[in-house]
């Protein structure tokens, strides 16, 4: 059971406020942060740490949404391709959590699973950014920028539908287990591994996070995963610092975006290595 005191209910607001902030910035749902924080920070179980996360995601996502499409910087076709693998591996990923509730290993599996995660995120987006500052690579143009598709035969500046699908699975199943809207991962893989220009990602990843974050908070409130108070009070702040932060991407260049995201990746690996060390001191 929850306490809801005025200055707990006060920190909930301020850390919606900073979710929000990520969503419109980086195109991040925010919950790779909200849901570790609800449980290191606020000591709200796994559980509902993660079903509660994913309702918050769904509005903001919703907010900037709407905001970066007014900025034309959603690929919809895109966006739906990589959609068709993550449904399936949302309802794979929240069965899974609920096996790992009833095992009682449910906190020490998701506290590695994180660091991991976050981690791999890390390494990855690093390797973008050092190639931009070694000169690898070059703004795009995005008035001009155009995305082909294609299955086997490669055409020129085009993209393996397969691949995107299966990203989308393995980062859907992610989701439905951890609570995470899945653009920390899936803004990386797609500027690094898809080469997409990251202003596009930062909007198309919003239009993914929308649909697949309602669809695994619904899964979770059948699961009695959500908490309604803990939502209401966390959109209390996450909303606004959503359309701040949307303000700011047309304004910061995507070489500036990879930098800044580092930070963020590099904060939550620090905040999951402290819930290990907290966990295996209270072990012992």
């Amino acid at each position: 059971m929850i306490s809801f005191s005025l200055i707990f209910s006060v920190c909930l607001v301020a850390a919606g406020l900073i979710i929000g902030l990520l969503s419109g910035i980086f195109g991040v749902g925010g919950g790779f942060l909200l849901t570790p924080a609800l449980k290191i920070f606020f000591d709200v179980p796994y559980n509902v740490s993660v079903g509660s996360s994913l309702a918050v995601i769904t509005i903001i996502s919703l907010v900037g949404v709407l905001r970066h499409h007014k900025m034309s910087h959603i690929n919809i076709k895109l966006g739906l391709i990589v959609l068709s693998g993550i449904i399936p591996g949302v309802e794979i990923g929240a069965h899974l959590l609920v096996r790992l509730k009833q095992s009682g290993m449910m906190d020490n599996i998701l506290n590695v699973s994180f660091l991991l995660v976050f981690i791999l995120a890390f390494v990855i987006m690093l390797i973008e950014y050092l190639k931009w500052t070694n000169g690898e690579k070059e703004s795009v143009d995005l008035e001009k920028y155009t995305i082909n598709y294609h299955w086997f035969d490669k055409k020129e500046n085009s993209l393996n539908i397969f691949a995107l699908v299966l990203t989308g699975f393995i980062i859907g199943i992610m989701q439905g287990l951890l609570g995470v809207g899945g653009g920390f991962v899936m803004l990386p893989v797609l500027i690094s591994i898809f080469c997409i220009p990251a202003r596009i990602v930062v909007g198309t990843c919003l239009f993914i996070i929308l649909p697949s974050s309602f669809f695994g908070s619904i899964s979770h409130v059948f699961k009695g995963n959500v908490n309604f108070m803990l939502v209401g009070l966390i959109l209390c702040g996450s909303i606004a610092g959503t359309f701040i932060g949307s303000a700011f991407t047309e304004k910061i260049k995507g070489k500036k975006i990879r930098f800044y995201f580092l930070f963020i990746i590099l904060l939550a690996i620090a905040m999951m290595i402290f819930q290990l060390f907290v966990s295996g001191c209270a072990g012992h």
